[in-house]
């Protein structure tokens, strides 16, 4: 077979074999692609009812817009037979009827420019053999109506489904007489701008996942990806009711999605501007500095981000003990901190509370900010480190290093903080506890190093509470056991060790004897009564007796 010069663009006859497939035939897409040619035909009032004929209930979708001239046009795939401005506005690719091939269809028409009313009859099988079917002449009143078998499970959903199709259609629309409510697909938006064709509504808050409709064609509500704009405490949104712009259309045939075109781009270049344009609106914003330089590169003129930075919080070696961050505050005369592990910030803070200097002037830092110029300005920590001394020989504790010393007291242990800025400066800060844990590692709890300035420099409460920051973290294991056990029992080896620490062996041994009996036993003493114990390595001795009674006043 010889090569062809050239070739043409054609539709294989065959297609019409498979047209019972480019629609779902859902009740819901059906009264919505009919809806939407009732439209178009101008029609001021759709009517949606249930008939009885012929010992069965028949769907009945009936408008009084312009009707339809030629009947050829009902069963021609791709050949719609509107006029110029709706095929312009909208590509209907006359498609819609197709949404019922497959089913029996009886169609009633007169159009209003002139002509006769006439009448077809299409069985299941026609929409697929190109077969003729028979044109009659009837009465009818202008406009179009379309008759199908009510199916029993589409009885059942007839009214939700042509309340859905209806509620943000620009057309009336009747159901079995009454007018089903109609709603403003931009109602609830807190700005609404109307400009290229579109109505655009700003919304503020959760918007929800992608596959959620933000496009109304029409009244019919599809999906699409737009812009949004997410501030440090507020999240911008956007939705879209088309009025008149051609140039976007929906993918054929079934229409549930928008084309992706150099249309739809430029929609969502008009969907940013005016969200941009909303904040700005505001006065005041906190938008990163990097959509700060979008909006200066799509002309519109934003202030610098509001000055305010989150209080800076030392990391916690879990993150999800619940622990909650500062609140915001301006950033005049703050410094930023950097992260250096929970150890080191859990002991640095600690050291900084009672020191004061910097107390209230730390602040998290925010690469997000970074860029504008008052965040660019502030002084920021660029190091921490402990300075310890132990019988005359000096060691040292930062993220880099771990000093090797055993836990106990030494002779002396200094905060060292770096503060870069304009005017760098080093501040030296008496320290009273230093917590050596190589969180990287995963080292085992026993493996944690406290370095004190004295035994009464921290109280054992403040050191198990320094102790569960600086080294607890759950395992995520399946295996383990729940959060809640593992930090019972992390305390209890905290509670231990600092009792030693602080207090000597002794009292470390009845901390921990206090704290088993609290755990494990004490719930299921008697209202009243109370247990007496002598515990000896060899025998344990244990009664139960009334509580004594107050002393008199």
């Amino acid at each position: 077979m010889p090569l062809p010069t050239v070739v043409h663009s054609q539709v294989d006859p065959a297609a019409i074999t498979k047209v019972t497939r480019l629609f779902n035939n859902t009740l819901g897409s059906i009264l919505t692609e009919l809806i939407q040619n009732a439209r178009r035909a101008g029609a001021t009032t759709v009517d949606l009812d249930v008939a009885e004929a012929d010992d069965r209930q028949w769907l009945v979708i009936a408008d009084d817009g312009a009707g339809i001239a030629d009947p050829a046009v009902i069963l021609a795939l791709g050949r719609s037979g509107w006029d110029e401005d709706i095929a312009a506005r909208e590509d209907p690719a006359g498609m819609g009827v197709f949404s019922l091939a497959g089913r029996h269809v009886e169609i009633r028409t007169r159009p209003r420019a002139g002509g006769d009313a006439w009448r077809i009859s299409i069985a299941p099988g026609d929409w697929e053999t190109g077969g003729p079917i028979p044109v009659y002449r009837c009465d009818h009143r202008f406009g179009t109506e379309i008759r199908l078998p009510l199916q029993d499970d589409w009885a059942k959903s007839l009214e939700a489904s042509a309340n859905a199709a209806a509620r943000y259609c620009p057309t009336p629309i009747r159901f079995k007489g009454a007018p089903l409510a109609q709603s403003d697909w931009l109602a609830d938006a807190l700005v609404t701008v109307e400009t290229d064709g579109v109505r655009i509504g700003i919304y503020n808050g959760t918007r929800g996942a992608h596959c959620q409709p933000r496009i109304n064609f029409h009244g019919l509500t599809v999906p699409c990806i737009l812009p949004s704009i997410d501030e440090k405490d507020r999240s911008w949104w956007a939705r879209v009711d088309i009025i008149d712009s051609p140039a976007l259309q929906l993918v054929l045939p079934a229409r549930t999605e928008m084309v992706e075109s150099a249309a739809l781009e430029a929609l969502r270049d008009l969907v940013r501007k005016t969200i941009f344009r909303h904040i700005a609106s505001l006065g005041s914003h906190r938008v990163s500095f990097a959509q700060w330089t979008e909006a200066r590169n799509l002309g519109i003129d934003l202030p610098e981000a509001t000055a305010l930075l989150r209080g800076w919080t030392p990391a916690t070696a879990d993150l999800n003990s619940g622990r909650e961050g500062s609140g915001l505050i301006p950033a005049d005369n703050l410094v930023l901190m950097e992260h250096f592990g929970a150890p080191l910030e859990q002991c640095a803070a600690f050291a900084l509370a009672r020191d004061g200097r910097l107390q209230g002037s730390l602040a998290d830092p925010d690469d997000a900010m970074a860029g504008y110029g008052w965040y660019d300005a502030l002084p920021r920590i660029t190091a921490l480190r402990f300075e310890i001394e132990r019988d005359g020989a000096p060691h040292l504790f930062d993220s880099e290093t771990l000093s090797g010393l055993e836990s106990g007291t030494v002779d002396r242990l200094d905060l060292v903080v770096e503060i870069g800025g304009a005017r760098p400066e080093t501040l030296t800060v008496a320290a009273p506890v230093v917590i050596e844990y190589d969180d990287a590692h995963h080292w085992g709890f026993e493996e944690a190093n406290v370095l004190l300035a004295a035994r009464g420099a921290i109280s054992p409460d403040e050191l198990v509470d320094l102790l569960e920051a600086s080294c607890f973290c759950a395992s995520d294991d399946r295996d383990a056991d729940s959060w809640e056990t593992q930090n019972d029992r992390f305390l209890l080896d905290a509670r231990e060790m600092a009792t030693r620490l602080l207090l000597g062996d002794d009292a470390a041994l009845v901390e921990r004897l206090r704290a088993i009996i609290a755990y494990r036993a004490q719930w299921f003493v008697p209202e009243g009564r109370q247990f007496s114990a002598i515990i000896g390595r060899n025998a344990i001795d244990v009664r139960i007796e009334p509580v004594p009674a107050s002393p008199a006043s």
